[in-house]
């Protein structure tokens, strides 16, 4: 749990009482802080918090639990909230899951679960028990999703198709280096050993969002593959790969 203390560090955009300057006196201002005062008491706490520069208005990232919720296979059930102050961002709900054995956050798509997008306006009590009733119900979905790709199996050649595909995911046309599958594929930690889709989508996931795998770019030099610090391109990254997942089983 992230204490207030600590999100003022981290996000103080979370913290803005006014909208920036730049915006028109037709944009209706959302404090972050009354949302999350909101969730609070209707039993949900914030995890996890980013933000994407120093900002007082910047775009954030939240990621709230409930203890309410079973676990999905080997992951927690998580509100993401994101905001902004400036009119970057507009204020929305989705799905997410933080899986255990790594300590890593995913992204459910919303083709899985679709995104709660609700405009800059009154946000109350009634708006979160809304959404907590819509996470409820969706659960089963999410969970399905989950099963799917746990009790799929991915042979020698769908293994190496999948990290080539990932790999336009991770870096676009024309510019992937060259991959040693073996790399892409092999598990940091004994729990994400096996080859279900499951598995092999986190370990590609979480290599892909944290870096440091070490790979031979276009040019044929030796590097290692950046860190994503923006939330939005992790998101991305997160959303996409979940959807090439799902097609494998």
């Amino acid at each position: 749990m992230i204490t207030t203390d600590i999100l003022k560090t981290i996000t103080p955009s979370v913290f803005a009482t006014s909208p920036s300057a730049k915006m028109s006196n037709k944009y209706t201002f959302v404090p972050t802080m009354d949302i999350l005062e909101n969730f609070d008491r209707e039993g949900w706490y914030v995890a996890s918090a980013s933000q994407v520069g120093r900002g007082l208005h910047s775009k954030h990232e939240l990621r709230l639990r409930n203890g309410q919720f079973p676990q999905v296979g080997d992951s927690l059930i998580e509100a993401i909230i994101r905001n902004s102050h400036d009119g970057t961002t507009t204020f929305s709900v989705s799905a997410g899951l933080y899986r255990l054995v790594c300590s890593n956050g995913l992204t459910v798509p919303t083709s899985i679960s679709d995104k709660i997008s609700v405009r800059h306006m009154k946000f109350d009590m009634d708006t979160v028990r809304e959404i907590t009733d819509q996470f409820a119900e969706r659960l089963p979905v999410i969970q399905n999703s989950v099963g799917k790709m746990e009790t799929s199996f991915l042979n020698e050649e769908k293994t190496v198709d999948f990290v080539n595909k990932s790999a336009l995911i991770r870096w676009g046309k024309g510019s992937i280096p060259k991959i040693n599958v073996e790399d892409f594929i092999r598990p940091l930690r004994h729990e994400d050993n096996g080859n279900t889709v499951w598995k092999t989508f986190n370990v590609i996931q979480e290599k892909f969002v944290r870096g440091g795998l070490k790979y031979q770019s276009e040019k044929g030099r030796v590097t290692s593959m950046k860190q994503l610090k923006d939330f939005q391109a992790v998101n991305k990254i997160n959303t996409n790969l979940w959807e090439l997942a799902e097609s494998y089983c």
